[in-house]
């Protein structure tokens, strides 16, 4: 019975690492968005799991400035999706799980 017991928690268990419950932040960067817009949002996302950003096309380089902040931002370890913007939809945009900082 104990082994019954033992190798069904064992079985439920080894699924418990696919099942997550995050936290998501959105970052909308728009043209007349100010730095201290930017940075309060990011500050919000401190207990956040995910990121999503997204930058207007409008911005010279919108393009760059999305790859800084996946880079300061987000944990490039692990899968970073990003689009470019289409006729309907003029932002740059990232989805990736938020880097743990060491004073989360």
């Amino acid at each position: 019975m104990k082994i019954i017991i033992f190798l069904v928690f064992s079985f439920l268990g080894s699924y418990s690492n696919y099942t997550f419950s995050a936290h998501w932040c959105k970052v909308v960067y728009n043209q007349n968005t100010s730095d201290g817009k930017i940075k309060e949002d990011l500050a919000k996302c401190k207990n956040s799991d995910n990121l999503f950003i997204a930058i207007h096309s409008g911005f010279q380089n919108a393009g760059h400035l999305l790859n800084s902040m996946i880079a300061e931002n987000c944990d490039i370890r692990r899968n970073v999706l990003s689009t470019q913007p289409r006729s309907d939809d003029p932002y740059f945009t990232a989805v990736c799980e938020f880097r743990k900082h060491l004073l989360r």
